[in-house]
């Protein structure tokens, strides 16, 4: 079984060339560059559309010059199947014109022929940084996806926090208390404003230890999350003061508090136990 999050094994790439020699001699040289690629290749461009539609291709190498169709004219026929797949115009023909011409087509890379085989490590570690950046995009979208989903279904009011800006989105859970969900711009404060008076400043503490990245702010540290647990009283829209506790994790980038994700859960209605009234570990 596959997870949502995974990405397959390997690198595809598609190098399309018209020259037989010169595409035999690229998949042995990238090959020989990185073990995880598989090296297809391809003399007729007009062919590559129905290959899309049959293979995964994680990226395209193209010659600009070629019988029947462009690498250009390529690229706008592989845009209209799958405008994700990285595309590298890899061409003898070196110019300017040429190379301003491949950006407005959406070319990802421009990489010129000739020299030495050590042309072939460029061209290598290019086709890794685009498929990386490919991936990342995808599974950050599948991973939005994903809370969506978890927020739309879940009684919890989740939330997600940009640590360096203070935005917090509130999930569909949060109606129960009487709210909107959505992008909050001021969302700590706005939920600081609703913490009992008896209950803020142990917040106000905990959220300056949080923020400053201190052990004595989180249940349990490592080099990338702090999770912590608090509970306290906090004010529905109506005015009523409700018991909760907010589980959430903390993710630094080079040691920097930069996110925060958690959930709200009423004590009285989650059957996980009473409410104790203050911070640490369940």
């Amino acid at each position: 079984m596959e997870l949502p999050f995974t990405e397959p094994e390997g690198v595809n790439v598609l190098h399309v060339d018209d020259d037989r020699a010169l595409v035999d001699l690229a998949a042995e040289c990238l090959t020989r560059e990185d073990e995880s690629f598989t090296v297809k290749t391809e003399t007729d461009p007009t062919a590559v559309p129905d290959r899309l539609e049959d293979e995964r291709v994680d990226c395209i190498i193209s010659d600009y010059e070629m019988p029947e169709i462009d690498g250009l004219e390529l690229i706008a026929r592989v845009e209209s199947i799958d405008a994700s797949v990285p595309f590298i115009l890899f061409t003898g023909r070196g110019s300017e014109a040429v190379a301003a011409e491949a950006v407005d087509c959406g070319v990802d890379a421009y990489i010129q022929k000739g020299g030495s085989r050590s042309k072939y490590a460029v061209l290598a570690n290019r086709v890794r940084s685009l498929v990386e950046k490919v991936r990342a995009t995808r599974q950050a979208e599948k991973m939005n996806e994903t809370y969506e989903l978890v927020a739309r279904t879940a009684t919890d009011a989740f939330w997600l926090r940009d640590m360096t800006t203070d935005a917090t989105l509130y999930s569909d859970g949060i109606r129960q208390f009487g709210y909107e969900p959505g992008v909050r711009e001021d969302g700590f404060e706005w939920w600081l404003e609703r913490v009992h008076p008896d209950d803020r400043d142990l917040a106000r503490e905990l959220n300056e230890r949080q923020e400053a990245g201190e052990f004595a702010g989180f249940e349990h540290v490592d080099e990338e999350y702090g999770r912590f647990t608090y509970e306290y009283r906090w004010q529905t829209a109506d005015g009523e003061y409700v018991p909760l506790r907010s589980r959430g994790i903390v993710r630094f980038a080079d040691d920097t508090p930069v996110e925060m994700v958690g959930a709200m859960v009423d004590v009285r209605t989650s059957g996980t136990g009473s409410w104790s009234g203050e911070s640490g570990q369940q």
